[in-house]
């Protein structure tokens, strides 16, 4: 596992609670005109603060789901300020229309803040440069910057805090110069995430840790199937239990408020509700998948002569399962709303509020927590409506819960799909074919017609369709969006071209490979995966790769199996993201990514049964755990491109990896995830 240093860390602090979100713009504050001695912050832009001591706090405008956005924006801001690191701390940014959009997600922060952080870093170390050359006498271009301090060959020097009042009187710089690479001195150096030291010490702001003065916590009574309807519920029993204040119908079920979270979950198991299931009451996930091979259409040709390969592959519906549970609070009064929550998407919250009220946008505040994990579930923001309707009910703030059983049933699920492919390879063993059919839960039924395949790989005629099949189940972003099946299923399937050409499967996708980066780090993950070097019998090898979001990577995965059980013992990935900006972060991010990989390849799926989940916690959807983690080697390969995203890259090519080293182990192929041994083709 990645090593952190708290100790470096133990001078930064979490302050505050507020709205994080997506800045694309940077946006100066106004500087209002004032004595140059005055004793007050610089505040050049939205995005950078430096107090009069010193300190400089860094504005940090996008959620923190355990990515480390937080510490990667302080980095960027404090290496064009020339900060002293340790004086640095962050804080987040409420909703607010000065950001521009706040979604956080696609592994797009660090890739849209990366040159607009930098931007207002520097002009803020202009402008003290700026006030110390006036105030010396000096020409600024004669000054030099470090740790938080303008210097001057005449032996002149002083600290950022010693100057932030005159700086503050200047007017804005444009078109500021920005650092070269080779004069980093903050940025591509490993460092530990800022909120290391209160999350292990408890002191971190997650959603759930929040508390406002006079706030009732509520949970819901939810439809067992999807799309099912309340008829009636009885909630004598559950007024009567101690602390229950209420029970509310709401659109999403029926709230019991209580004053703790005893009475309230105590509350409803008291409350008798009876249901309609309506027209998806008998619905399972065999009957989904029936519709969805059955709305497969005609491939296209393939060459006359060609060598004709086909497989199909599916992959089933997964919950997102952030280790916090949804959850949000609401204060509603005299016009206004106050919403604290861990949430992808404060500005989509901040409008969804006020239509939701009929108020204006500004009388919304939302603060955005830490996240205990995201994945994509918390763009949706029904359990911040929940807490907004509870409390205009209530009259009082209120916090609403998602137990979770209430998250693995009611989630925005990663859809099911079925990937039906054809290909073809000649006699000289090159591929001459691709076609690939997707299947996925959407109200667009028909096949449409043949557009990028999306591979990395040099085949004539390759394309790729899509199309539907009815489902009720409610679906959303999910880790790597599509590319968790659209790359385990082409990267399983360009294995199996290579074996129908009579290749390595390595040496076929090195030949055919169409992106240098790509190129590269596949080269790399080769050599240090060791292919091509002898395994125990009934181990395999195998490799997958992918590129997108910015970045470039390659898995190599060794697995043993033995009778029923498949164990990974070790995965090696090699990545490209253009700049480390914090090796740290890279590897947590291509470690937390491959983690979740596994457990989807080998082990969890969402089941559905009489229209509704059947998994309800950790013993039914059995994540990865300590000791069944493989050997995990991750090694950065930077290509001096701009900072590439991490969050997403990691997962798409581990599914097949794995699966291509159980067909190296054992000679049979997966066609179904998760894998099981009873399963191969």
């Amino acid at each position: 596992m990645v090593a952190y240093d708290l100790s470096r860390r133990s001078v930064l602090r979490l302050i505050g609670a507020g709205g994080a979100s997506l800045i694309v713009g940077c946006v100066p504050l106004p500087v209002k005109a004032g004595k140059a001695d005055e004793q007050k912050p610089l505040e050049p832009n939205a995005f950078v603060k430096i107090d009069p001591n010193g300190d400089v706090t860094v504005t940090i405008s996008k959620s923190d789901m355990g990515q480390g956005v937080r510490t990667t924006f302080a980095m960027i801001v404090a290496e064009e300020l020339d900060a002293d690191w340790t004086k640095v701390k962050v804080e987040n940014a409420k909703a607010d229309k000065v950001y521009g959009g706040q979604g956080t997600g696609g592994s797009s922060s660090t890739r849209t803040m990366y040159t607009k952080l930098r931007k207002a870093g520097a002009t803020a170390r202009a402008m003290l440069v700026a006030a110390a050359a006036q105030k010396w006498g000096v020409e600024a271009s004669s000054c030099t910057t470090s740790l938080g301090k303008v210097m001057h060959p005449s032996g002149k020097s002083a600290t950022y805090g010693e100057l932030t009042g005159a700086a503050a009187t200047l007017a804005l710089p444009t078109d500021v110069p920005l650092k070269s690479k080779a004069d980093f001195k903050i940025l591509g150096k490993a460092t530990g995430r800022v909120d290391n030291h209160d999350v292990v010490t408890g002191q971190a702001v997650y959603g759930q840790d929040v508390k406002v003065p006079n706030a009732v916590t509520a949970v819901v009574a939810r439809t067992p199937a999807f799309g099912a309807t309340l008829k009636s519920f009885d909630d004598s029993a559950a007024r009567k239990v101690p602390g229950v204040l209420d029970v509310i119908k709401l659109g999403s079920g029926v709230a019991v408020v209580g004053e703790n979270t005893w009475a309230a979950i105590s509350g409803r198991e008291a409350l008798k509700v009876d249901w309609d299931l309506g027209p998806n009451g008998a619905l399972d996930s065999a009957e989904l998948e029936k519709r969805m091979v059955a709305a497969v259409g005609e491939h296209q040709s393939m060459p006359s002569g060609a060598k004709v390969v086909e497989a199909t592959f599916d992959f089933p519906f997964l919950a997102h399962c952030t280790m916090e549970p949804m959850n949000a609070t609401a204060d509603v009064r005299d016009g206004t709303c106050t919403v604290w929550a861990p949430t992808q998407a404060p500005d989509g919250a901040q409008g969804s509020v006020a239509r939701m009220l009929g108020i204006p946008a500004e009388n919304v505040v939302v603060h955005t927590t830490l996240l205990g994990g995201g994945f994509g579930r918390r763009f949706s923001s029904e359990f911040v409506a929940e807490a907004v309707e509870i409390s205009k009910a209530m009259k009082r703030p209120a916090r609403v819960l998602w137990t979770r059983e209430d998250d693995m049933r009611h989630d925005q699920y990663r859809p099911m799909s079925h990937h039906s492919l054809k290909g073809a390879v000649d006699g000289s063993g090159a591929p001459v074919g691709w076609s690939h059919q997707i299947i996925w839960p959407r109200s667009t039924r028909a096949i449409g017609g043949y557009g990028n395949a999306r591979i990395p790989y040099n085949i004539n005629g390759s394309g790729m369709a899509e199309g539907g099949a009815d489902s009720p189940i409610p679906t959303g972003a999910w880790r790597s969006v599509e590319h968790t099946q659209l790359i385990p299923a082409n990267e399983c399937f360009i294995d199996e071209l290579a074996v129908a050409a009579g290749k390595d499967p390595y040496e076929f996708r090195k030949q055919f490979v169409n992106d240098d980066r790509l190129k590269r780090v596949l080269m790399a993950a080769a050599e240090k995966g060791d292919w091509g070097k002898s395994l125990p019998k009934g181990w395999g090898r195998g490799i997958a790769c992918f590129s997108g979001y910015g970045s470039c990577v390659a898995h190599v995965a060794e697995v043993e199996v033995k009778g029923d059980e498949i164990k990974v013992h070790r995965v090696v990935a090699v990545v490209d993201p253009g700049m480390a900006l914090n090796p740290k972060g890279v590897e947590a991010q291509i470690m937390g990514a491959c983690c979740d990989a596994l457990s989807t390849t080998l082990k969890v799926k969402v089941t559905i049964e009489k229209g509704g989940v059947v998994e309800g916690s950790f013993p039914d959807y059995d994540w990865l755990r300590m000791g069944e983690t493989p050997k995990i080697e991750i090694h950065i390969m930077e290509s001096g491109e701009t900072p590439g995203g991490m969050g997403e890259v990691g997962y798409p090519s581990v599914p097949a990896a794995v699966a291509n080293a159980v067909h190296a182990a054992t000679g049979k192929r997966a066609r179904r995830f998760p894998i099981r041994i009873s399963e191969l083709v």
